[in-house]
């Protein structure tokens, strides 16, 4: 949904509809239940989303694509009506997109499987077949191992190469099967055929309707779970990429192929062209396929393709991720960690969007974050890629049950089994009427600067000399040269950053794009449906002919081009000065670097926006987006600091009325402006993380004054209504915790084993009894194997749970375990009952406690072990304290301002409640502004006499204004400090820090890795609070 004007955007922006809001991935992992799917759907529509997802997942215990599975869908389907979300459909099981599970591979191996182009260097007297010569190219020669393509013996003096194609072997992550071939096109249309086309036969009425579209997930060509021949460096091929390679590039690749391994004269050449015919084969077989199976069946395609941001990882697996684009009804990217680094990432996609007309840019975003994420964190991660052109959210994820792995399953969680859910729709709020605004009109990008990847096509190759062995799944991500490309890749990562920091907002120019769609149009160069001013090409080392070319007739029309560095010495990886030629004595402007670039451009390309630092020149930290509406203009502006505060001045080309609209608070308000030459300008402080949306009603005019930062005097003080602290009456909003992490097990009535973690135990159980492991995550789905027959099924165990109790709880405390049914519970050697009601999952079941004792206290669980069993933490709740020791205590009568983790609450999951007692107002009071100070939270609620005042996040929204909330008499001030799921989950025992990415591999630490201290995140208030009057 796109919106022409700020007139309508004013009618809708408080409350914007389904379109606008989120759709995160719906993990579909475990048996599906009917109560529990309507259930979820239920909270995601209370809790603001627009839709759905649906995202077979680790776990999952449903047949992938079976009659029960197309069951639960026609349900969800029927539900999402009812609720009025959007229902989309994830094309895989698990992930990457393109195998149906192994499915497509498993049909026909010889013609899907995926194929390799492996290089095996050997002394010329144990060749493998009789003849040798410099091409033997024996294509109908077998080989056990591969397939020979040919040998050479005159690259590698005293050596002979040997190069094959190697079909994959199986991989546990496809269910026991290999990875399909993408550059196939009959391998990819059984994919569409096996996927697409089952939904077809049962949903094909709801197509466009209640069912919206297709997200396909990380496709790529050179799958990193492919399995060829130990040892041999490889790259990706295809039965049939000989003759494609021919008709594309004119000559046969075969006399060169030893040149995508080894250096040599004709290196270059090669690996241009492999990597350009890899490109296009890719996006013809796998991306247009599914992009025309979508559009004639009136779908929406969407997804993300893999490694977009590191140039050399980009290259290996998909050739380039732009012209992939091109085949998306809604571009999409993913953003993993907590971390905002990948401006190539967005860029890349948001230019292909802007250039093709897409109005909705996906954002599969804040995965690996954490079950510690804030909504400080959603936002300040969702502000900058929002800004510079991400249209929705897709939140990485919101798991149907999060017991056994699935709980590590790249957390967070979004959906109901996290403690912060209930207060998610003001998220939801704020990035729906974000979507809104940067939707509204079109976004206004003078600047075209030409994308590198071609560059790179010349260097990137599987070196021989890399030690394979070590190497992360078998595919060469530690080659050096690999690295080496990506810190070449950083460099344009590193412009990005400093046009946008500049204020130069720009779109990338692809070369397979700017060939087949791009023109010059006046003194301008159309790409698409935009048109470009200035035209930046930024040390690259080849080009296109075509780029030349449109370059040249770009100048000569009067265009701006912006060359900085030498020009390239090879075209399309070729030697050749072409570039020097056409352009050494050209009117075009030449730079030495990126920093020089900015002064050029500052000297030839005038800024419509400019955010200036109070002690003068642009302002880095604020990342803004211009928009031209019908009506006027929009300027979203994002302080991109999360710790620092900018004083800034803007000053715009245009004149009109401006609003101001806050999107966390929903307030409105009119900013009066200074005329500024033929413009105007305006200042307004960015406290951390902020952002606002600045309206310009070009046809009315603006309320006029003079603009300065604010003074205040460094002696002047500000009246204290209040000041609160150290500490504080409070309540807790759930049940204190206590985790179980630790254990002792039998088998059979056996031996006690030593303690050990409960993952640990359960790996040993499962080595013992012959069962598929399950302490990992990228097992074969469990719907593959739960249910054969295992001759271990049935084997009694035992768990023991060993902890401390210092005080006797005065009420009932309950074990937490998963999935009890069966199992027998006792506490000290008391039968424990199985009670109503659950925590945080519905599969988390509640059991009484009987017989806890001061001291030592066993917890012991005893049940049938088969391959369905997941042996997990357990968990202890109620009304009591936990010390650092992780002994069960009394609770504290008060608590003091700092970290809760040592007050008692060690691994407490929820919020806290601090209670305060407060004066009355007086009739002629200024306003009282409450200051929170730092606290360590998800989010923190403000309630005065009972009622909500507000939330507080981060450092952006830390003050409050609560005047109208008090009374003349006593008043009674809350604040909720929201929790989360940290320090009861974990990871708990990881020897390191500053990890980004949070993965099941940091909750199963082991040796150098491994610490036996708990690690935690410390949550509370955390410096005194104070109320001012202003």
């Amino acid at each position: 949904m796109k919106i022409a004007d700020l007139h309508t955007l004013l009618a809708q922006w408080e409350h914007p509809d389904k379109e606008f809001r989120s759709a995160p991935f719906w993990g579909w992992n475990a048996f599906l239940d009917r109560e529990n799917l309507e259930f979820q759907i239920g909270e995601m529509k209370k809790e603001g989303m627009g839709g759905f997802f649906v995202h077979s997942r680790e776990g999952l215990e449903t047949p992938y694509l079976s009659g029960e599975w197309m069951d639960a869908l026609a349900l969800c389907v029927d539900k999402a009506s009812e609720e009025d979300l959007e229902v989309w459909i994830y094309d895989e099981d698990k992930w990457p997109s393109g195998s149906a599970g192994g499915m497509v591979s498993r049909r026909n191996p010889d013609q899907y499987a995926a194929k390799g182009l492996t290089l095996e260097i050997l002394p010329p007297e144990i060749l493998p077949c009789k003849e040798a010569g410099s091409l033997g190219l024996s294509g109908e020669e077998a080989a056990v191992d591969g397939k020979i393509l040919g040998i050479y013996d005159n690259v590698v003096e005293g050596m002979v190469l040997v190069l094959r194609m190697e079909r994959s072997g199986a991989s546990e992550w496809y269910n026991g099967y290999a990875p399909t071939d993408n550059l196939n096109p009959q391998a990819v249309s059984e994919f569409i055929q096996m996927t697409h086309g089952r939904y077809k036969q049962r949903f094909g009425a709801e197509f466009g309707k209640r069912i919206k579209g297709f997200f396909t997930d990380e496709p790529n060509c050179c799958d990193f779970f492919s399995v060829f021949t130990k040892g041999r460096p490889w790259l990706v091929w295809t039965e049939d990429f000989p003759r494609v390679f021919e008709e594309k590039r004119g000559y046969s690749p075969m006399e060169y192929l030893p040149y995508l391994f080894i250096e040599g004269k004709e290196s270059s050449r090669i690996r241009h062209d492999y990597w350009r015919t890899v490109t296009e084969l890719f996006s013809e077989s796998y991306m247009k396929q599914l992009y025309q199976w979508c559009d004639e069946n009136s779908l929406s395609m969407t997804g993300h393709v893999l490694y977009e941001n590191d140039l050399g990882y980009n290259i290996r697996v998909c050739g380039a991720a732009m012209p992939l684009y091109r085949f998306m009804h809604c571009p999409g990217i993913d953003i993993l960690g907590e971390q905002t680094r990948e401006y190539l990432t967005v860029k890349q996609c948001t230019s292909v969007a802007n250039q093709y007309g897409r109005t909705m840019v996906l954002s599969e975003t804040y995965g690996c974050t954490g079950w510690e994420f804030t909504f400080e964190g959603q936002k300040w991660l969702g502000d900058w890629q929002f800004v510079m052109g991400v249209t929705r959210r897709c939140q990485h994820l919101a798991q149907y049950s999060i017991t056994g792995c699935r709980k590590r399953d790249y957390p967070p969680v979004f959906n109901y089994q996290t403690t912060w859910w209930e207060h998610n729709h003001l998220m939801e709020t704020y990035f729906a009427r974000l979507s809104a605004c940067v939707t509204t009109g079109e976004v206004v990008r003078h600047v075209l600067v030409l994308h590198p990847i071609t560059s790179l096509w010349t260097m990137c190759k599987s070196s021989p000399e890399e030690d394979l062995d070590h190497i992360e799944m078998n595919m060469g991500w530690l080659d050096s040269h690999i690295t080496d490309l990506n810190r070449l890749g950083e460099e344009y990562n590193r412009l990005a950053n400093m046009l946008l920091g500049a204020h130069w907002d720009f779109d990338f120019g692809d070369e397979i794009i700017l060939g087949e769609n791009a023109s010059v149009d006046n003194k301008m160069l159309r790409v698409g449906i935009r048109r470009y001013d200035t035209v930046v090409v930024p040390g690259v080392l080849s080009l296109f002919k075509t780029t030349v070319d449109l370059l040249e007739g770009f100048v000569k029309a009067g265009g701006r081009l912006i060359w900085v560095g030498a020009f390239p010495r090879m075209i399309e990886g070729r030697p050749g000065c072409l570039a020097e030629h056409v352009f050494g004595n050209a009117p075009i402007f030449r730079c030495t670097s990126f920093e020089e670039l900015l002064g050029v451009l500052e000297q030839v390309q005038p800024r419509e926006v400019r955010v200036e630092k109070k002690e003068g020149g642009e302002d880095t930290q604020i990342l803004t987006m211009l928009r031209k509406t019908e009506d006027g203009y929009l300027v979203f502006a994002v302080n991109h600091d999360r710790e620092g505060e900018h004083p800034v001045t803007f000053s715009l080309s245009v004149r009109g009325k401006v609003e101001v609209l806050d999107l966390w608070t929903g307030e409105k308000w009119e900013k009066e402006v200074e005329r500024s030459g033929a413009g105007m300008a305006f200042v307004d402080t960015f406290r951390p993380a902020m952002s606002r949306i600045y309206l310009i009603h070009t046809k009315e005019a603006p309320k006029e004054g003079k603009q300065a930062f604010p003074y205040r005097h460094p002696h002047y003080t500000d009246p204290v209504f209040a000041a609160l602290g150290p500490e504080a009456a409070f309540s807790r909003t759930a049940p204190n915790v206590l985790t179980l992490d630790r254990c002792r097990y039998c088998l059979d009535h056996g031996e006690w084993s030593d303690e050990m973690e409960v993952w640990q135990a359960q790996r040993r159980i499962r080595e013992q009894l012959n069962m598929q492991q399950v302490y990992y995550n990228g097992a074969p789905q469990r719907y593959m194997w739960i249910n054969d027959p295992c001759k271990t099924d049935g084997t009694a165990f035992a768990l023991r749970f060993e902890f401390s109790v210092e005080a006797l709880p005065e009420t009932v405390c309950y074990g937490v375990i998963e999935k009890p049914e069966g199992y027998l519970v006792t506490c000290n050697g008391m039968g424990c009952e199985l009670a109503d009601g659950y925590f945080m999952d519905r599969d988390m079941k509640k059991i009484r406690l009987n017989g806890l004792k001061t001291g030592k206290n066993i917890l012991e669980i005893t049940g049938k072990y088969g391959r369905k069993v997941e042996l997990e933490d357990s968990y202890i709740i109620g009304d009591f304290g936990v010390n650092p020791q992780r002994a069960i205590t009394a609770e504290p009568e008060r608590i003091h301002f700092g970290d809760w983790c040592f007050q008692g609450y060690y691994h407490y999951a929820g919020s806290m409640v601090y209670h305060f007692d407060l004066p009355g107002k007086m009739k002629d009071s200024k306003r009282i502004i409450l200051h929170l100070g730092q606290y360590r939270g998800t989010l923190a609620g403000i309630l005065v006499n009972g009622k909500k005042a507000g939330y507080l996040m981060g450092k952006c929204y830390r003050d409050l204004d609560i005047t109208d909330h008090l009374g003349e008499k006593e008043n009674h001030l809350d604040i909720e400090v929201v929790g989360s799921p940290r320090n009861m989950f974990g990871p708990f025992h990881q020897a390191y820090t500053g990890c980004t990415r949070i993965s099941w591999k940091d909750f199963r630490t082991e040796g150098m890795y491994h610490c036996s201290g708990y690690v935690l995140e410390p949550y509370g208030l955390m410096e005194q609070i104070t109320l001012y009057e202003v």
